[in-house]
């Protein structure tokens, strides 16, 4: 039997707040990889981009599904070490960390590798299934029966990591093989997408003819929902086709200046594309008329108005509350007239705030810059968990499992 093959398509969106794209991907006739990095400002597209290299690297020459399961084990503690060593360079990057999820199609087997919360499904028939199990907080307490799936999806610690790569642990990885079928459809996103939008929606996108049409409407869905995260998404088809198809690299992992950082890492890279000729420019004079030089001046102290207003506004900084999921987010500009743009968003529901820190942030908190912002985040965060461990405490909020 001619051996299966990946049809596929990939994209990978920042979204709607996030200020840089830490996820990355990698798509190819028989490889789909997803990391999700975390760790914002400490640099966790790094870790995304180095842990998809890796695993492109490691299962290059393999061809049985035995064979590869153990390699992407391998790549696992080979990107681990990529990320040891970035951080013993630069202490400041303490904390950057990756989720991993992988498909190796060999024959008529497909080897996977999960860690994290970034999720392989598959949909064939019409019914969608989910291929991995988030590693969460939250799916601990679904395993025990304490929450339900529903209750999960809006708990306010979901997003609480139990087991990443980041260099420092240990990770244990799931590792397991399935049977590959011909015209199974594969999805493996971040949860960008799988934690935005439900199964429904998902399986309804999954079901167009067309892959990229597939990829466009899962993305444009996460979006409508606010896009609060970086979005990421691979689907592929098994089929039986001998034609060549050139790899896709998407995400932080096709950054040239995360490639420069890394540069131990080898990283994968796409067929170089056809640029477009570019046609010849052709400069006209001005013409000498005397209004030009008095419009000239005129259009100058305008446009350095408008430059000297930009420049305060960018100087502006201020801690509030990201009204479309109610938690702490950091804004640059002033909160009035519209004249401030969302620059980093937190994980940290307001509700969770005692009750003057939840007035301090609903009322706005300005900050002297975007490090100052931070550590006002930093310091609510601790405010939080100080009610989490003595509830009892007064004025910290009542939360329920």
């Amino acid at each position: 039997m001619t051996d299966l093959t990946f049809r596929y398509a990939a994209r990978s969106e920042i979204g709607r707040v996030r200020r840089n794209n830490e996820d990355a991907g990698y798509a190819s006739r028989n490889l789909l990889v997803v990391a999700d990095g975390m760790g914002g400002h400490e640099a966790g597209e790094l870790a995304s981009a180095a842990t998809v290299a890796s695993v492109v690297a490691a299962t290059a020459e393999s061809s049985a599904a035995d064979e590869v399961l153990d390699l992407l084990a391998d790549a696992v503690i080979t990107s681990g070490e990529h990320i040891a060593d970035v951080v013993a360079a630069n202490r400041d990057l303490t904390g950057m960390g990756t989720t991993l999820t992988a498909l190796a199609l060999r024959g008529d087997r497909i080897a996977i590798a999960h860690v994290g919360d970034s999720r392989a499904y598959v949909y064939s028939g019409g019914q969608l299934q989910q291929m991995t199990k988030d590693h969460t907080f939250v799916q601990t307490l679904v395993d025990s029966g304490e929450i339900t799936q529903a209750e999960a999806a809006v708990h306010p610690r979901r997003n609480l990591m139990m087991r990443a790569i980041d260099g420092i642990h240990a990770v244990d990885v799931d590792l397991s093989i399935r049977e590959a079928h011909l015209g199974d459809r594969f999805l493996v996103c971040s949860d960008g997408l799988c934690g935005v939008i439900d199964s429904e929606s998902i399986a309804a996108c999954l079901a167009a003819d067309d892959l990229t049409r597939a990829v466009t409407e899962l993305i444009d869905a996460a979006m409508k929902n606010g896009g609060p995260d970086n979005i990421t998404v691979v689907v592929a088809d098994i089929v039986n086709d001998s034609s060549e198809l050139d790899a896709v690299v998407i995400g932080s992992a096709s950054e040239s200046d995360n490639q420069d950082r890394l540069p131990d890492v080898d990283f994968p890279h796409e067929s170089p594309e056809l640029v477009d000729s570019l046609s010849t420019i052709e400069y006209v004079p001005l013409p000498k008329r005397s209004w030009l030089i008095p419009a000239l001046i005129t259009l100058a102290v305008l446009v350095g108005g408008l430059s000297l207003g930009s420049w305060w506004l960018s100087r502006q900084w201020f801690v509030s509350v990201y009204q479309q999921t109610k938690v702490v987010a950091i804004y640059q500009g002033i909160p009035a007239a519209g004249l401030s743009r969302l620059v980093e968003v937190s994980q940290l529901p307001v509700s969770l705030l005692p009750d003057f820190e939840r007035t301090e942030v609903e009322a706005t908190i300005a900050s002297a810059s975007h490090v100052d912002a931070q550590q006002v985040v930093g310091r609510l965060l601790a405010r939080a968990n100080d009610c989490l461990q003595t509830p009892e405490t007064p004025g910290c909020p009542v939360v329920t499992k």
